[in-house]
């Protein structure tokens, strides 16, 4: 399966941890991924960054955020991270969508970058 640096991914470790996180680097070589751990089963592992085969990990499919909860749950990994530019582009974003609701224009609900350095794809 092909990565990219900064594509977010679950999978496990060789100690079967189960873990979510984005990748940090890539060794195409060896087949290795090395992935910052976001989430994980053990707590220890959590915001280290592990090696893991490349095919123990999946793609964590691009979510599209039409849903409250789905947006709710971004501003919570922006928490969880201590990505504080995400997060003020997140709240601030949810406040727009919220006034756009109220003025019924739609054209501007859930806007913001798609990836977590900030960008547009």
């Amino acid at each position: 399966m092909k990565f990219n640096i900064s594509d977010w991914v679950q999978g496990k470790t060789k100690d079967g941890e189960l873990i979510h996180g984005f990748v940090e680097t890539i060794d195409i070589l060896q087949g290795f991924v090395t992935v910052n751990v976001v989430k994980s089963d053990n707590e220890e592992v959590i915001g280290k960054i592990v090696a893991v085969r490349s095919s123990w990990l999946k793609n964590v499919s691009d979510i599209a955020l039409d849903d409250a909860q789905v947006f709710q749950n971004s501003i919570d990994l922006a928490l969880d991270t201590w990505d504080e530019a995400w997060f003020m582009e997140l709240t601030n974003s949810q406040k727009a969508s919220e006034e756009a609701a109220k003025s019924g224009d739609r054209s501007k609900v859930y806007s913001f970058p798609v990836n977590r350095l900030g960008q547009s794809a």
